[in-house]
């Protein structure tokens, strides 16, 4: 599937789709942060978004181009969490079965929403072997499965967050957002390019799983070192074949990377501000203090993706930085 196939027209109906099931999330100004880097910063608290992430609306545009038979079937996917908890809403909302094959070191918090939505779940030693059993389980019983990223449907989604932020800041320089398996960036790219080429994309990936930064640099898909990740939803392995990484490569202006410490930095600031983030949902949060100068003078919108933590985890992550990034390693 190329990337024309995605047109501005498909993500405007894609919004048109799902705008009756989601929020038009705020665009909130930022004092402390356009104070900090000179330059009016915005966020856009997908923290806010139904089921505490940006993911509903990429797993609702796919459940709603479904036929009857299909929905019958009931859907499948594979999650560390947010995309899992989005397509269990998804599902339940439009009375379609829904499984969710997830790591053993899941969130507790996002297997209790998982739980609440009526999710169907089984656990595997690692969100790879997850994946490669929930492809297994739709070839053999007939679920359709969805990719949190590589699926046009989903990319189409993602640029609704880029139309609302146009919406709410026609004059927007730049967009600063976090890509795991971009599908996200991908649609925002599309959606900000196609209304104005002049829109600055920037991604955002964490240094011990960063695939499409290693990618993009490297002009093409090459083998990468990946380390576990206090954020979880950016990381592991990527589809070499997805569709995402085109579009990326042809669309966004930068990418840039974020160390652990970075993120943990970034939930601090958003706590201080009264917003409970998780640690994918920082990491565009996280970038902003290697910008230095460029942002200078800049009207910026910063993407945050997501709110779902456990208490307990996110207490052992802002309480003692040090303690929770060694227990990670090891």
């Amino acid at each position: 599937m190329n990337q024309s196939n995605i047109t501005l027209q498909e993500i405007i109906q894609t919004h048109k789709r799902i705008r009756p099931h989601i929020r038009h999330t705020p665009l909130e100004y930022s004092e402390e942060l356009s104070r900090l880097y000179k330059s009016d910063i915005y966020l856009k608290l997908e923290n806010l978004q139904v089921t505490g992430s940006f993911k509903p609306r990429g797993s609702l545009n796919r459940l709603l181009t479904l036929d009857e038979i299909e929905r019958n079937r009931g859907v499948i996917a594979p999650s560390a969490g947010n995309h899992g908890i989005g397509l269990a809403y998804a599902a339940k909302r439009l009375n379609v079965p829904a499984h969710v094959y997830l790591p053993m070191d899941a969130d507790p918090g996002k297997i209790q929403s998982l739980e609440r939505y009526g999710a169907l779940l089984k656990f595997f030693d690692s969100i790879e072997d997850a994946r490669l059993s929930a492809l297994k389980a739709a070839k053999e019983e007939g679920y359709i499965f969805l990719s949190a990223y590589n699926d046009q449907t989903v990319i189409s989604a993602g640029g609704t967050v880029g139309l609302e932020i146009l919406d709410d800041l026609s004059d927007v320089d730049t967009v600063i957002t976090c890509m795991g398996g971009g599908g996200l960036t991908s649609g925002m790219c599309l959606a900000l390019k196609c209304v104005n080429p002049k829109i600055e994309v920037w991604g955002i990936q964490t240094k011990n799983s960063p695939s499409l930064a290693v990618w993009y640099q490297n002009g093409k898909v090459t083998p990468v070192d990946l380390k576990p990740s206090i954020a979880e939803g950016l990381s592991g392995p990527i589809d070499p074949e997805t569709i995402t990484f085109p579009i990326i490569q042809k669309h966004i202006d930068r990418i840039l990377t974020v160390t652990e410490e970075d993120i943990i930095d970034a939930i601090k600031i958003m706590l201080d501000s009264q917003y409970i983030v998780e640690p994918s949902g920082a990491a565009g949060i996280a970038a902003l203090k290697q910008c230095g100068e460029e942002l200078n003078g800049r009207k910026v919108a910063v993407v945050v993706t997501g709110r779902n933590i456990s208490w307990s985890r996110l207490i052992s992550l802002v309480g003692d930085t040090s303690n929770a990034i060694h227990s990670l390693q090891h």
